[in-house]
């Protein structure tokens, strides 16, 4: 009974597997001699192995049923994220390297000035306040130094470093405003309303994108009206790319920039510098002559003096023989300014050099009249007229 119950503990309680054919006679169990029998041959060949384990395997085998080991499943996720880096090593290997592609967010940046703003509007470590006409605007120091030189040089080298307020001259609030508004956002709405007080901010500042952005609007909106206008808004704030536009624009429509109020504004200097070029377009000289003419009696008690200095840039040779001593001689203007007439003379001589002959001459040139002409001159209107004629 003993060596009964130690083979049922042996045999672990196993039961059977179920059995669908007809009942059979029970197989009787093992007797006790039989297992007395086997476990002397195992002592005697040394087996270290109990007897009771091999009997437990082989009841273990016949008891089971055959089970099919299944592999751990791989979900979609577990098959995408396999075949992701699969595809990334393929890549590094083609590339030639051995290091993984590293992971970018390309939304990340923006996500990050967009909570920038949030943190503004809801002052949430703000640490400076700009204040420009009175009006005070809170802001990050880091983000304005990341995006303006002038505002990293302001708290990193001088004084307002340690300042919590600063206070900006020269700069109105409402342009300050929409500088700021762009440091966050990074847009900008230039307007006829707001150019003129934005462009000169955003050179302050150094933001260049704004005042790239200034200087495309103006490029648009050049006309006859506003070009000269627009010439020094843009020399005066350095704006070169804007000035070479404006340049070409006036030199192309040259006759409608004179018939416009912003002609007269000049000084003398501007004046020179217009008519002196060689790249202007206009019908004849003639158009030039009649600008500076008018220009001098638009306020002749100022202006009068510098009537010799405007005139040397006047080609008076490309002007008709008959134009010279019918319009340009007749000039009352000229008599007060002597240096006057001698340009004319010069061009009547350069008539004369060309093979044209004079029908008379006026009265008011007088007997002793010299019709020397200057080789400087002489060479300047004979190019000149070199020039207009191949035009």
């Amino acid at each position: 009974m003993a060596e009964n119950n130690r083979f049922d503990e042996l045999w672990g309680n196993q039961q059977p597997p179920e059995n669908n054919s007809p009942p059979s006679s029970p197989e009787p169990e093992p007797a006790e001699g039989q297992v007395r029998a086997l476990e002397g041959g195992i002592a005697v060949l040394n087996i270290q192995q109990p007897l009771e384990v091999e009997v437990v395997q082989n009841v273990h085998q016949r008891a089971q049923p055959l089970i099919l080991r299944r592999h751990n499943s791989t979900s979609s996720l577990d098959e995408s994220s396999q075949k992701y880096r699969a595809a990334c090593i393929n890549s590094s290997l083609a590339s030639g390297g051995d290091r993984r592609p590293v992971y970018k967010n390309a939304s990340h940046p923006q996500r990050a000035i967009n909570q920038l703003r949030h943190m503004r509007n809801s002052d949430q470590l703000t640490d400076v306040t700009l204040v420009a006409g009175g009006k005070e605007f809170k802001a990050h120091k880091s983000l304005l130094a990341a995006c303006s030189p002038y505002f990293l040089a302001m708290f990193t080298s001088f004084e307002e470093k340690n300042k919590s307020t600063v206070t900006l001259q020269g700069v109105e609030a409402s342009a300050l405003e929409i500088l700021i508004n762009f440091c966050y956002s990074s847009e900008v709405e230039v307007t006829e309303e707001n150019v003129q007080s934005l462009l000169p901010a955003a050179n302050l500042t150094d933001i260049s994108d704004v005042k790239d952005a200034c200087c495309e609007f103006l490029m648009n909106q050049l006309h006859p009206s506003n070009a000269l206008g627009i010439k020094n808004f843009a020399d005066l704030h350095g704006c070169m790319e804007l000035l070479n536009a404006t340049n070409t624009y006036i030199e192309s429509h040259f006759s409608e920039v004179l018939d416009c109020e912003e002609f007269y504004a000049l000084d003398c200097d501007q004046v020179s510098e217009l008519i002196r070029s060689d790249c202007i377009n206009v019908p004849s000289e003639e158009k030039v002559y009649e600008s500076v003419i008018a220009w001098v009696n638009h306020d002749l008690e100022e202006r009068g003096q510098y009537l010799p200095k405007l005139m040397e840039h006047v080609r008076l040779p490309l002007l008709s023989k008959d134009y010279l001593l019918k319009r340009v001689d007749t000039e009352g203007l000229f008599k007060v300014h002597a240096a006057c007439k001698d340009y004319i003379i010069e061009a009547l001589k350069f008539h004369l050099a060309t093979g044209q002959s004079l029908l008379g001459v006026t009265a008011n040139q007088g007997a002793g009249s010299s019709l020397s002409v200057g080789p400087g001159v002489a060479a300047a209107a004979a190019s000149s007229s070199a020039c207009f004629e191949s035009q």
